[in-house]
């Protein structure tokens, strides 16, 4: 039998606001919605949530095991996306709060902003765009996307989207990685590549699709890779800046040995003054490494999506039942 709901409940969602059709339904439900900033520390993460029952996490906080025992009110934590292992770090043993997640709602967002990075590099958009501004006229003869050899590193929601659309936008070659057999991909029109390194080897551009493991995959993308990507290459990272080794990175783009770079966030976010960076990698933006501010998700639609699978989540615990997209330690 479902438990009677109990109102009064509060919660706190960091970053993007929610949009006004799930705050009026979680109001319905008797839960205070309440906002806070997208880029608190631990300790502001506490002090945020101090007296809360819910929170939503959409900022760029990083939070360790040990914070959830500093909030003995907090009944439930959602992760405003899916890759939620670089932000929150779970419990390791039972734990009073239910955790979940929003399981590829901004796909499509994500695979939409890594072809728009893939475009931006490879045509030169922003390092032309930049130049003309200074007041440069640089007519530069740039290679096209159609017909080249695009390596996806990582075939989940995102990998696929954007292979689908590169293939069907341009006529893009589609070659793939993965960690595991996709057999459901062998009637598809791409050609799987047994190795990480052979992919980098065989493409002309490389977007990075994988879910990051901190701790696990760290800086899996080296200098091997790079220089199998060789001088006229492009490295595409819409997900997490930690997957590629900044030292290997940083000498990449300095030597040449690959064309250019992008990362949609950075190994610490906000990103610091370019002559406080500990990588020295915002000192080549924007003529050889685009960065963008860990925005690939920011869709309209993508919001939505993800605010009604959040208040799905919200909604469950409320009634004490256990959250449609709920995730385990």
């Amino acid at each position: 039998m479902t438990a009677p709901a109990q109102a009064g409940r509060r919660i706190v969602v960091t970053g993007p606001a929610l949009p006004e059709s799930a705050v009026r339904t979680l109001h319905a439900a008797g839960i205070e919605v309440t906002g806070a900033p997208g880029d608190l520390d631990e300790e502001g993460v506490v002090k945020a949530l101090d007296g809360a029952w819910g929170y939503l996490l959409g900022g760029s906080e990083r939070l360790s095991a040990r914070t959830w025992d500093r909030l003995p009110e907090l009944a439930v934590a959602c992760f405003l996306g899916t890759g939620y292992s670089s932000f929150m770090e779970l419990p390791t043993g039972p734990s009073r709060i239910r955790f979940a997640n929003t399981p590829h709602a901004n796909a499509v967002a994500v695979a939409e902003m890594t072809v728009a990075h893939i475009l931006d590099l490879v045509r030169s958009v922003t390092r032309t765009a930049t130049e003309v501004a200074a007041g440069r006229w640089s007519e530069r003869t740039t290679p096209s996307l159609a017909g080249a050899r695009l390596g996806v590193a990582g075939m989940g929601h995102v990998g696929r989207e954007v292979a689908r659309m590169a293939h069907a936008a341009f006529g893009t070659e589609i070659l793939y990685w993965n960690r595991s057999p996709r057999p459901e991909l062998d009637a598809l029109p791409y050609t799987t590549v047994p190795s990480l390194t052979e992919l980098f080897a065989a493409a002309d551009v490389v977007s990075v699709s994988f879910t990051h493991e901190p701790g696990g995959n760290d800086g899996i993308i080296g200098t091997e890779h790079l220089r199998a990507l060789g001088p006229a290459g492009y490295l595409v990272n819409v997900s997490r800046a930690e997957l590629v080794d900044p030292s290997a990175l940083r000498s990449a783009l300095a030597e040449g040995t690959i064309a250019g770079a992008s990362l949609d966030g950075y190994y610490s976010e906000p990103t610091p003054p370019p002559t406080a960076d500990p990588h020295g990698l915002l000192s080549f933006a924007p003529t050889r490494l685009l960065i963008t501010p860990h925005s690939a998700f920011n869709s309209a639609q993508a919001l939505t999506r993800v605010a009604e699978m959040a208040v799905a989540n919200l909604l469950a615990v409320h009634h004490d039942e256990e959250p449609p997209y709920g995730i385990h330690a």
